[in-house]
């Protein structure tokens, strides 16, 4: 026998007047912490504006710790001039190493923090090693009494529209770099392959400049730290540099 509708009213309007009595714990819990944080966002003050000069102190100090740590690999660079507003008094940095990396994976991607990109999207450069034999002597009133003589060693190719150099010799490791200069001469937009196909023998040249720095003179913002990033899975090793010989030690 089935119930009257409105007995199944009854029953269901109990069901529901339980149901509510059975969760005012729960309702009560709830109002209470929406209560509990509107009243601390009403006191909580609005975060001041975040000043600009702060920010950029905070970087800098996190710069400096980052360049100027115990234990680093230091290589000189310097690089020509791209155009005539391009000042070529500015382009000398201290190139910072947190472990011992190959040459090729410097001269990728990386070593365009350093070098200047060119519109259009066509450089070249001709990467050379250039190191002290004779250091220049100059009187006491700076005069050039007998030039130097450095060994220039030409490293690699680099292109801006490359994704890898293309090396000359056989790859090495950044310490063989140090107590050097990392050169980077601008060749414009010449073809980067017919550059690198042509023969670049090791030569020695006179200068009035030694590749000698003071690192005790160098500041924190010419000091450019250069991490490589690790290849993904699967891609290490393709389109590997070409190289001939090794270059010699000094």
């Amino acid at each position: 026998m089935t119930p009257p509708d409105s007995a199944l009213q009854v029953i269901g309007g109990a069901a529901v007047l339980l149901l509510v009595w059975l969760l005012r714990p729960l309702v009560r819990a709830g109002l209470a912490r929406a209560r509990l944080s509107w009243t601390r966002a009403r006191r909580t003050p609005p975060p001041p504006p975040r000043d600009p000069q702060d920010e950029w102190r905070q970087r800098e100090a996190s710069h400096r710790r980052d360049v100027l740590r115990p234990g680093l690999l230091h290589v000189a660079f310097d690089r020509e001039s791209v155009s005539l507003g391009d000042d070529s008094e500015a382009h000398w940095r201290l190139l910072m190493f947190e472990e011992n990396l190959p040459l090729s994976a410097v001269l990728d991607r990386p070593i365009f923090r350093v070098l200047a990109s060119v519109p259009g999207g066509q450089a070249t450069w001709l990467l050379e090693l250039r190191e002290d034999l004779r250091t220049p002597q100059r009187s006491a009133a700076g005069e050039l009494d007998r030039p130097g003589v450095v060994r220039v060693t030409p490293l690699a190719v680099v292109a801006q529209q490359w994704s890898a150099p293309r090396l000359l010799h056989a790859d090495v490791p950044v310490s063989r770099l140090m107590g050097a200069t990392l050169h980077a001469r601008y060749l414009g937009r010449q073809d980067p392959a017919e550059v690198a196909a042509s023969p670049h023998p090791i030569r020695e040249e006179e200068t009035g400049a030694s590749t000698a720095y003071d690192e005790a003179q160098v500041g924190a913002n010419d000091r450019v730290m250069i991490r490589v990033r690790p290849h993904p899975p699967g891609t290490a090793g393709q389109d590997p540099p070409r190289a001939t010989r090794s270059p010699r030690s000094s």
